[in-house]
């Protein structure tokens, strides 16, 4: 007897579900250490099951990265919201950007680290959305002459440093006297203090 056809609610269920525990993996063992029959058995079902829902491992890679950086462009977009101040809106953007990185670490992880891919594919819709959201406080931030220099080359700085001070906090590597709250503050003055 054929297999009765899912529903489109139990197809979204099984793959947000299949999702989740696969993001978990990649972000424990990296994308090598993860094997589609390893994710099959956490969810208790059969190892070819998962190809029912996606084509490989790298499509279940992708669409977990993917929905990573949707939250993440949602996030900075809802930090920005209502802030007119470029200064007040950039400084909101990197705290979102610190939140976002401790409260979704795994998320962070895949996002950031284990994409081998990424260079050869070029960046994906939801990855220019988390930019867009950040390059425009800084382009506002230097027509208003908070910040003086190419506003890309600035948006990439300040994204930069924010993301080492992150990074470093999740590796553990800041414990020569300083935390992530220890400097966060103090880098946003940095940033803001030769205006043009």
């Amino acid at each position: 007897m054929p297999r009765a056809a899912l529903s489109e609610h139990e197809v979204e269920r099984f793959r947000a579900e299949l999702c989740r525990v696969a993001a978990l993996r990649f972000a424990e063992h990296g994308y090598r250490g993860v094997t589609l029959r390893a994710l099959a058995a956490e969810l208790g079902c059969s190892p070819m099951t998962p190809y029912r829902y996606f084509e490989s491992k790298a499509a279940i890679f992708e669409a977990v990265r993917l929905a990573a950086f949707e939250r993440f462009a949602d996030a900075q977009e809802t930090a920005a919201q209502g802030i007119e101040d470029p200064v007040a809106r950039l400084c909101e953007l990197g705290l979102a950007y610190v939140r976002f990185a401790l409260e979704e670490p795994h998320s962070y992880r895949i996002m950031f680290e284990l994409d081998p891919e990424a260079l050869a594919r070029g960046p994906q819709e939801p990855e220019v959305r988390s930019w867009a959201t950040m390059r425009a406080a800084v382009g506002d931030a230097v027509e208003a002459g908070a910040l003086d220099g190419d506003p890309d080359l600035l948006a990439h700085l300040c994204w930069a440093q924010v993301h080492g001070l992150v990074t470093l906090h999740l590796a553990g590597k800041l414990v020569l006297g300083q935390t992530l709250d220890d400097l966060i503050g103090p880098y946003f003055s940095m940033i803001f203090s030769n205006p043009r």
